[in-house]
C-alpha cells in the first residue's frame, strides 16, 4: 500500500530581527512563523487541502498576487508553490515626500502522494486564491473493495 500524505514540507530560515517599520511583514506574517529571510520579507500563505474521489484541491490565500506572480512545479512527486510581490508607493505633496517600498516571497511544498497524475496538475488563480487541482489516477479512483458478510 502506498503512503500518502500532503502535509507540507517547509523550508525554514533563520530569524533576522523584525523591524518595526516593515508593515509588509505585519501584514502577511504569522508571529509563530519564521519572519524573513536574507533577501527580504517572506510569509506563508494559509493553504486548505481537499480531497473527493477523483482528485485532491489544494487553496492558497495570496492576496494582492497577480498569477504573474506565482511560479508552480512538480518535480520528483514535490509540488512547490513560490510568489513574491513587490510594490512602491509615491506621494509629493508641497514640502512633503515619502517613499515606500516593500517586498516579500514565499514557498511552499508538498509531498504528494503516489496515486496523482503529475502532468494533469492544473491551477486557477480567481480573486487572490490559488487552486491547484491534483488528479488521481484511474486505479485510485475505481479501487473499491467489497467485504463479504458471512452469518454466524
Amino acid at each position: 500500500m502506498a503512503f500518502t500524505t500532503l502535509v507540507p514540507s517547509t523550508r525554514v530560515n533563520a530569524h533576522p530581527a523584525r523591524s518595526p517599520f516593515n508593515l509588509f511583514d505585519a501584514f502577511f506574517n504569522d508571529s509563530r512563523l519564521p519572519a524573513a529571510n536574507s533577501n527580504g520579507t517572506s510569509f506563508s500563505p494559509r493553504v486548505d487541502v481537499n480531497e473527493s474521489e477523483t482528485a485532491y484541491e489544494i487553496s492558497a490565500e495570496l492576496p494582492g498576487l497577480a498569477d504573474k506572480d506565482i511560479e508552480i512545479t512538480v518535480v520528483d512527486g514535490m509540488l512547490t508553490l513560490k510568489g513574491e510581490k513587490s510594490s512602491e508607493q509615491e506621494e509629493k505633496q508641497g514640502n512633503y515626500y515619502r517613499q515606500e517600498r516593500a517586498y516579500g516571497s514565499f514557498e511552499r511544498s508538498f509531498r504528494l502522494p503516489d496515486e496523482v497524475e503529475a502532468d494533469n496538475v492544473e491551477a486557477n488563480f480567481k480573486n487572490g486564491v490559488l487552486t491547484v487541482g491534483l488528479p488521481k489516477s484511474e486505479e485510485a479512483q475505481s479501487v473499491v473493495h467489497k467485504v463479504e458478510v458471512k452469518a454466524g
